[in-house]
């Protein structure tokens, strides 16, 4: 069945429940930190299109450090970025927390 069944169905009692718990503990941790990874790419790359972008394709960006301007502009990016992120996983939980509240799938 593979390290997925095992994760999932226990492997056919191959497993203790300890250690499919511990599986499936290391399981969510492993998509945290990818999902930790995927957030952090992509303010990367939108606030870099955003700020930097520009300059680069102009051919403004001569200098091996960024502009005070690049640097307020680039802060003020991810800020914004993690704040818009922290709010959507607020409105996600409050939304898990309803729907097992009231037992049911999203729009029931």
């Amino acid at each position: 069945m593979g390290w997925l069944g095992d994760l999932f169905f226990g492997g056919g009692g191959k497993l203790s429940a300890k250690q499919l718990e511990e599986k499936r503990k290391m399981a969510m941790l492993t998509g945290e930190v990818e999902a930790m990874g995927d957030m952090f790419t992509r303010m990367q790359r939108q606030c870099f299109d955003k700020c930097c972008a520009a300059d680069v394709v102009e051919g403004r960006a001569r200098d091996d450090e960024l502009s005070l301007d690049d640097e307020r502009c680039l802060e003020r990016c991810a800020s914004k970025f993690m704040q818009v992120q922290t709010r959507v996983g607020e409105i996600f939980m409050s939304e898990a927390d309803n729907m097992a509240g009231a037992g049911g799938a999203p729009g029931q």
